[in-house]
């Protein structure tokens, strides 16, 4: 029998092995990924490390173990059965040109038998079977052998199983080699001494065996061509998945059988009585929140929010995807009263309380986790109870053939209702979903989202076999004399050049790069970027006059002013993030900021709303520090004595053991690389241009500081003054006489639109009396003038209260030069026909659409000409729908 371990047990005694061995332990990356930005989240625990593995930056330590946060989108859709999961812990040991094979697999192996105890003869290993471009992992083969695997329990596999790297076209990569654990015979599908099929990582997946560590072993290098060269300095890279660990350990099958999970069923039970096994449907559910509620947890403790893009639309999917599994399968099937939104925040909740003992930024944001999962899974109820509406009309618009693909991503994507709900409504109907046309529809929006950052890893490759080191030395230095190291020529007569002493800052921390020359007896660069790339900084200029050559001594001057301008909105960004905690709350957290010579933008999570009121004290705030002159140090200590000074720091950023802290006396203290003004009062004038709301609690607002914010304010005053001269009123007085023309000019709207209402009142007993009986209803259709929506709304109420009964009226007017329509339909009626449907196909013929409920939908185009035809086609749709059978 294995004994039973619990998760926090394997989790420590893991760590502690490795430590023991000569691993440096490091914290946990965030799952928003600190040094690659074309991956979404975090997926691996090497991830944090990738710069080391491919030489960008030297590591501090020769070996490093961690438990690492995981997210793969890749399985999301997955996530339902007993297997699949979006987040997981990730146990991993590194090497960085140190130890190789033969340490990895006797450590690997020690760790399983003699700490885990798990049985050796239970443990089968895969290996790289080889192929053309590299040979059979037979080296790794032999060490597995020396430590007591018998050759019949090795199996190879091709590249496309037991193969890592590289992480582009170019760079470290190798074989790979894999230890899984064997759940018993009875289990197999087939021998694997007769096939191979059969055994570990074979084609048809077995369910016989489970992996649970991955070693990757980079020992080469792929250059351009595809061909390989052995690496210098190998390193290794390994992976072990705590939950299958756990699962193995427990001694059971599922993952979501082990004591990581228990807390989320128990507290599924206690507030709905439902469980595992009632139904397939309910087990599915229960896996969906079993996973989701861990992975929402973790993303909004490392301060990724719902939004639409990016990870941010991860978030929003996955607790979407779980409150839609808790109105459609467990709140109707629950035998408690229940809210859906509090049943769902209560399984999160579990998770940040059972999980706390490891993961304290956890309890940390426990009350930002509560809050976001409350207010995300409200807004989706509510989209999902009026989603149905929708959907529900479209079906009934539908005649015959599958479901348009493009409809169900605007669906989708518009209106936020989920493509799985669709199909699940349309696959109970009978109807197909065009897959092929939504696929396309998503594809669409996908390349017109989709990044690239390759020239960025190019410039940065372009140097990195030259080993170049560069000093920045632009904190204290704005010239210095130094040596080229390096010179690349770029498209269309650029150059990129590396500095072994560099005054230019390399954007970065939200402030952007520094511009300035390098002149030497020779040539003139003009310095317009500067590229950051570990060890050294990439310079990118253009020839004003001659050029520079490798080794020759060059002066490097960066623009004084320039740079200047930069400081004092980088100091004034300092500032306002403390005038904003200050006024609205320590909960405001600093979410993106620009840093530039011209204003300074800062991006901000804040759950309330931010008036006026609340800007203008800001603002007060803002400018009371600057005109103290506070002064502005900064100075190097350790991570550490940071945290204890209580120094801020950015969610997902990396820190090294040693980092800069930037401090204003008295009241502001972060962690950061930028350059500052030496006192507050050179950030001169300060003033707040907007206040932006850009999604769920995202707030972005601008600032422009000095020289900008003084043209800024003496051109507003220029205005005002013109104004006040042409209203002939003092300055000061400009408020309460604008405020007397708005009252004039209300008042004046207010009439005409009375005026056009009462001439618009005047045409309804005339479409009164031109009503047809349609099957018991009554049918007007006609154009009126109207001086709003409302004032259209008014009419159509009027006439459909003097036709009384079963009574459906359809108006068009003309406003603001649009063609608008409204619907105006009984509760009788609206039984065979919707107000909806009524408007939608109408609004086609003006080149445009529209929608609502059964009873009042409104809808229009641009096309007023066809006003006309589209009030016979609204007649002719409810001629021909209560004509006909009813519709349910």
């Amino acid at each position: 029998m294995v004994p039973l371990m619990q998760s926090h047990e394997i989790r420590q005694r893991y760590l502690k092995f490795f430590e023991e061995r000569g691993h440096k332990l490091y914290p946990s990356s965030s799952l928003v990924p600190h040094n690659d930005p074309t991956v979404l989240l975090t997926t691996a625990g090497m991830q944090q490390f990738i710069t080391y593995f491919t030489g960008q930056e030297r590591p501090p330590t020769p070996r490093a173990t961690s438990v690492q946060k995981c997210f793969r989108t890749v399985d999301l859709e997955e996530v339902g059965d007993s297997t699949h999961l979006t987040f997981f812990e990730m146990l991993g040991n590194f090497s960085f040109g140190d130890y190789f094979k033969k340490e990895a697999i006797e450590w690997a192996w020690e760790f399983l038998t003699k700490v885990l105890a798990l049985p050796p003869e239970r443990l089968w290993i895969t290996i790289f079977e080889g192929d053309e471009n590299a040979p059979e992992d037979l080296e790794g083969k032999e060490l597995w052998m020396q430590v007591g695997v018998p050759e019949e329990r090795i199996f190879g596999l091709p590249k496309s199983e037991n193969w890592w790297g590289p992480p582009g076209e170019t760079g470290p990569c190798g074989p790979c080699s894999e230890v899984y654990y064997d759940h018993g015979e009875d289990l197999s599908k087939g021998d694997p001494a007769e096939n191979a099929r059969y055994g570990p990582g074979g084609d048809d997946g077995d369910p016989r065996f489970l992996e649970i560590w991955n070693l990757v072993f980079n020992q080469y290098e792929q250059l351009k061509d595809g061909s390989l060269k052995p690496l210098a300095k190998p390193g290794i890279d390994t992976g072990m998945g705590l939950e299958r660990t756990v699962a193995v350990c427990q001694n059971v099958r599922s993952v979501y059988e082990t004591d990581l999970y228990a807390p989320v069923f128990k507290r599924i039970w206690e507030d709905s009585e439902i469980e595992m096994g009632q139904s397939d449907a309910l087990d599915r559910a229960l896996y969906i929140l079993a996973d989701h509620s861990r992975a929402m947890a973790f993303l909004i403790a490392d301060g990724v929010r719902p939004g639409n893009q990016g990870r941010e639309y991860v978030l929003r999917r996955i607790i979407r995807r779980a409150a839609r599994e808790v109105r459609m399968r467990v709140w109707p099937n629950s035998s408690k009263e229940m809210s859906p939104v509090l049943f769902l925040t209560g399984i999160v909740m579990t998770v940040v309380d059972h999980m706390d003992g490891h993961w304290e930024e956890l309890t940390e944001r426990k009350a930002e986790i509560r809050d976001v999962v409350e207010r995300e899974a409200a807004r989706f109820i509510e989209i999902y109870d009026s989603g149905m509406g929708l959907l529900e009309s479209e079906i009934r618009r539908l005649a015959g053939g599958n479901f348009p693909g493009d409809v169900a991503f605007t669906l989708h994507d518009t209106y936020g209702f989920p493509v799985e709900v669709t199909r699940e409504v349309l696959v109970e109907r009978g109807i197909s979903l065009d897959e092929a046309g939504f696929l396309k529809a998503m594809e669409d929006q996908r390349e017109r989202a989709r990044g690239a950052l390759q020239s960025h890893e190019r410039l940065v490759a372009a140097f990195r076999d030259l080993e170049v080191k560069s000093r920045f030395v632009g904190y204290e230095r704005e010239q210095v004399e130094t040596r080229v190291l390096a010179v690349e020529k770029a498209p269309g007569g650029e150059l990129n050049v590396v500095l072994a002493e560099n005054p230019f800052y390399a954007t970065g921390g939200g402030q952007v790069t520094d511009e300035g020359w390098i002149s030497s007896e020779n040539g003139q660069l003009e310095v317009f970027d500067v590229v950051p790339a570990g060890d050294y900084q990439v310079i990118r200029a253009r020839a004003e006059r001659g050029t520079v050559e490798a080794d020759e001594t060059v002066t490097a001057s960066i623009n004084r002013v320039r740079r200047q301008q930069v400081e004092a909105n980088h100091t004034a960004t300092h500032i306002l993030h403390w005038a904003l905690r200050a006024v609205l709350g320590k909960d405001v957290v600093q979410a993106g900021s620009y840093v530039g010579p011209d204003r300074l933008r800062f991006d901000y999570r804040h759950t309330g709303k931010v008036d006026e009121a609340d800007l203008r004290r800001i603002q007060e705030q803002c400018i009371l520090k600057i005109t103290e002159n506070q002064p502005v140090r900064y100075y190097t200590t350790t991570l550490e004595e940071a945290r204890n000074l209580g120094a801020m720091m950015l969610f997902g950023e990396k820190y090294g053991d040693l980092v800069r802290v930037v401090e204003i006396d008295g009241f502001s203290r972060e962690l950061c690389g930028g350059t500052h003004a030496r006192g507050t009062a050179e950030v001169g004038a300060f003033k707040i241009t907007s206040n932006r709301k850009h999604g769920a609690d995202l707030y972005r607002i601008e600032v422009l500081t000095g020289r900008e914010a003084l043209y800024y304010l003496l051109n507003a005053t220029e205005q005002a003054e013109r104004v006040a001269e042409t209203l002939r009123v003092e300055i000061g007085e400009l408020p309460e006489a604008v405020g007397r023309l708005q009252d004039e000019a209300r008042e004046a709207r207010e009439a005409a639109k009375e005026q056009t209402l009462k001439k618009g009142l005047e045409k309804v007993g005339s479409l009164v009396k031109s009503a047809e009986q349609v099957d018991g209803a009554k049918i007007v259709t006609g154009q009126v003038v109207a001086a709003d929506v409302k004032g259209l709304r008014q009419i159509s109420d009027d006439i459909k209260n003097r036709l009384g009964g079963a009574a459906a009226v359809v108006l068009a007017a003309t406003l603001d030069g649009k063609a608008v329509l409204i619907a105006n339909v009984h509760p009788e009626v609206s039984r065979k026909v919707g107000a909806g449907e009524i408007v939608r196909e109408a609004s086609g013929v003006l080149g445009g659409r529209g929608g609502g409920s059964p009873t009042m939908a409104q809808g229009g185009g641009g096309d007023t000409d066809a006003i006309p035809e589209a009030l016979l086609k609204a007649k002719d749709i409810l001629s021909r729908r209560l004509a006909g059978p009813s519709g349910g």
